[in-house]
């Protein structure tokens, strides 16, 4: 298993805060809260590969 960067954990954290306080409680989901994080990770040049699960 790859480790996450503690980078990307802060990214990721700031992606799930601002779904929980952007999103109204009603309206919140996980597939949401995934695609916010991935957003956030996304949009600070992290590279997502769900396929890649162990280091070359």
């Amino acid at each position: 298993m790859i480790p996450i960067p503690p980078a990307a954990v802060v990214v990721m954290c700031a992606g799930a805060d601002d779904y929980r306080i952007t999103t109204p409680a009603e309206q919140q989901t996980p597939e949401g809260l995934v695609d916010r994080i991935g957003e956030y990770l996304l949009s600070s040049g992290y590279v997502i590969r769900p396929d890649l699960d162990e280091a070359p």
